[in-house]
């Protein structure tokens, strides 16, 4: 007897199993799932064949042909030979050592240009210096003439222009303020502390010359103009031939011009790109930033018996005082410091022959007479 099935109507046949709700079954990848896989597949392969080198070109190479001569006793025994004189006696057609000599090529303008450029290094490219307003041209004028006749009135013309150079240098350098006045005049706020001694050691109470003066404002018209003086590179430091401080081994020599040694800056600091600074044309008052008095009263030095002009007897110091007055700017007369007690030298047994100056350097920094 075959038992009876019977099935409830309220039980589907194609009811889905218990705990799956029928609108939750699974369904097959879409067109989205396969794209992306053979996407992916395909970066993969092409990773895999450009990281291995299959895809790459073959190198380029070419053969040429060398044909060499055969071994010639007679022509090796010149090569063997152990003196001119011995090579000439087996070939009398040898030219002589000393017939071509350097002297006469080394004194053509072209080659001494070369050597010179090999020594000195790249020179600055060539940039005007244009003031924003006429005030800001006669400051720029102003501080970078003061620059050029306190630290080279006694030089030759070449002197002027390496200082010059190299202020200007430093205006175009991001390590250094961006305006003439204010790389002449830094850190002239205190005395005997500032980038340029003369701005900060009392040497501005002194009366300039006439004549020097003119010369320094030509040399600085002409390097503001945008004439660049090669002979000192891209050097922004410079000191005298009678000292060497202790930043001198932490820069390169670019040249000696002068009584002055030019550095310029190690690595990428010390490239032309490096010099990449726009000058805006605003120039600040021009300094010292410490009254001349001041420093001198500082310093212990005393004070001269000639007036701290900004500019030589007989020429009219330019209208520099728009926004405040410039120290050393006035026609007065300093007050004279007290008298300064002998000062004693420093010297260091350690030290061979401290406190001593080279018998060659002595009259350094002395005016030409």
């Amino acid at each position: 007897m075959i038992p009876e099935h019977r099935f409830s109507p309220a039980t589907p046949l194609s009811a889905a199993p218990a705990g799956v709700a029928s609108g939750d079954a699974p369904s097959a990848p879409g067109q989205r799932f396969w794209l992306g896989l053979t996407a992916a597949v395909v970066i993969g392969s092409a990773a895999l064949v450009l990281g291995s080198g299959a895809g790459r070109a073959a190198p380029y190479a070419v053969s040429v042909p060398i044909r060499l001569a055969p071994y010639d006793p007679a022509q090796w025994a010149v090569f063997d030979a152990a003196s001119y004189e011995a090579a000439l006696a087996l070939d009398p057609s040898l030219p002589r050592p000393d017939a071509i000599t350097l002297a006469g090529a080394a004194a053509t303008p072209a080659a001494l240009q070369l050597a010179e450029a090999a020594y000195v290094g790249p020179a600055a490219r060539p940039y005007v210096f244009k003031g924003a307003t006429p005030l800001d041209a006669s400051r720029a004028q102003y501080c970078l003439t003061a620059a050029i006749y306190y630290e080279a009135a006694s030089e030759t013309d070449n002197g002027m222009r390496g200082v010059a150079q190299t202020v200007l240098n430093r205006v175009r350098h991001p390590s250094f303020p961006g305006t003439v006045c204010g790389v002449v005049f830094q850190g002239s706020q205190r005395a005997g502390v500032c980038q340029f001694t003369f701005a900060c050691d009392g040497a501005m109470a002194r009366a300039p010359s006439a004549a020097n003066w003119a010369r320094a404002s030509r040399i600085a018209a002409e390097a503001l103009a945008g004439k660049v003086f090669p002979s000192v590179g891209l050097a922004t430091h410079y000191h005298t031939q009678a000292i060497w401080p202790r930043w001198g081994k932490s820069l390169v020599m670019t040249n000696i011009v002068g009584a002055h040694i030019f550095h310029r800056w190690r690595g990428r600091w010390g490239t032309p790109d490096a010099f990449r600074a726009v000058y805006s044309g605003r120039e600040p008052v021009p300094g010292p930033y410490l009254p001349v008095a001041q420093q001198l009263a500082i310093l212990g030095k005393g004070g001269p018996a000639a007036s701290a002009t900004a500019a030589p007897a007989g020429t009219a110091a330019p209208s520099l005082q728009a926004s405040a007055p410039a120290p050393g700017f006035s026609p007065a007369v300093l007050p004279t410091a007290p008298a300064p007690e002998p000062r004693a030298t420093y010297t260091d047994p350690r030290l061979n022959q401290s406190g001593q100056v080279r018998e060659e350097y002595r009259k350094s920094g002395e005016w030409i007479k």
